[in-house]
């Protein structure tokens, strides 16, 4: 079951990347008229979510920094960033390099108890089946204003 959790992980962030990967600055900092968010939101809060509920439920250190995890936390938007985010060139290699990053570190551990109450979810594993879906939630937002900033920029 552990091979197919990660696996999984994989396929989907290699779905993800395929999505993301040729949109231009411009229509990654779109936000679309009656949402919050724009891609590049999106793509930042799949990284630092995926980061966050890998490692800190278990309580082992993140790898990515806390400037970083802090602009994408839920409730967060763009117009209410302080500080300029990250671009896409350097969210994209993170996100390429996570799961293999995530295996490594975790491999072997995904029926650890979780430390840190989390929904009614009490395993690793379970949390990592969790964030599939969590990631595949916010692709599907990313399509849809994909569409959207598409006829924007054109």
């Amino acid at each position: 079951m552990e091979q197919i959790i990660f696996n999984q992980i994989e396929l989907n962030r290699s779905r993800t990347l395929e999505i993301i990967t040729n949109l231009t600055s411009e229509q990654v900092n779109v936000t679309p008229n009656g949402y919050n968010n724009n891609i590049l939101w999106h793509v930042g809060h799949i990284l630092t979510t995926q980061e966050r509920l890998s490692y800190r439920l278990i309580q082992e250190p993140l790898e990515l920094p806390e400037s970083l995890m802090a602009l994408f936390l839920n409730g967060t938007k763009p117009a209410d960033w302080q500080t300029p985010p990250p671009d896409m060139s350097t969210l994209l290699p993170l996100l390429k390099e996570q799961p293999t990053r995530m295996k490594q570190r975790l491999e072997g551990r995904l029926e650890e108890q979780i430390t840190i109450p989390f929904k009614d979810l009490k395993r690793l594993g379970e949390v990592l089946i969790f964030s599939i879906g969590h990631e595949a939630l916010h692709v599907g937002y990313i399509m849809a204003m994909k569409k959207l900033v598409g006829s924007n920029t054109q």
